[in-house]
């Protein structure tokens, strides 16, 4: 009856510890690499330049428009929503996709890169939050780095 009640206890105390060991596991798996940048990829058109940015979690990214390099540096609370909405969508390949007409003239496409996923276009309006969510944070990310897509 003893070795019974033992078995019990340690059996017991397995299942309890599991979410403690587990837990950390999921947390740190959902937790960005602050050395790993997500790149936000826009296409550019006839009269915009394409351009790609380099984002990493603490703010700092570096871009390339009309073929001329530059970095600074967005609002850590950017980056940290950028970053969020990106653990939320993945896996990136999988999110919801519905083409949109462009203007040959103005039209781009816009991608998010990350831990080697690529979203399709993020920039045709869609009902799924994760896709809008991830485009309102790349236009943001355009923004605060202040760079001009003009041809000129």
């Amino acid at each position: 009856m003893k070795v019974f009640n033992i078995y019990k206890i340690s059996l017991a105390s397995v299942l309890l510890a599991t979410p403690l060991y587990v837990l950390p596991l999921r947390i740190l798996a959902q937790t960005p690499n602050p050395k790993q940048p997500a790149v936000i990829i826009n296409s550019g058109s006839t009269n915009t330049c394409k351009y790609r940015i380099h984002v990493l979690p603490s703010g700092k990214a570096t871009y390339t428009v009309c073929d001329r390099k530059g970095a600074g540096e967005i609002k850590v609370n950017t980056a940290t929503k950028f970053f969020n909405d990106i653990l939320a969508a993945k896996p990136l390949s999988n999110l919801a996709y519905k083409p949109c007409v462009k203007s040959v003239s103005f039209g781009t496409s816009t991608q998010v890169r990350y831990q080697g996923q690529t979203s399709q276009d993020i920039s045709c309006p869609s009902n799924d939050s994760r896709v809008t969510n991830l485009y309102d944070d790349a236009k943001s990310i355009q923004q605060e780095l202040n760079f001009s897509t003009s041809k000129n």
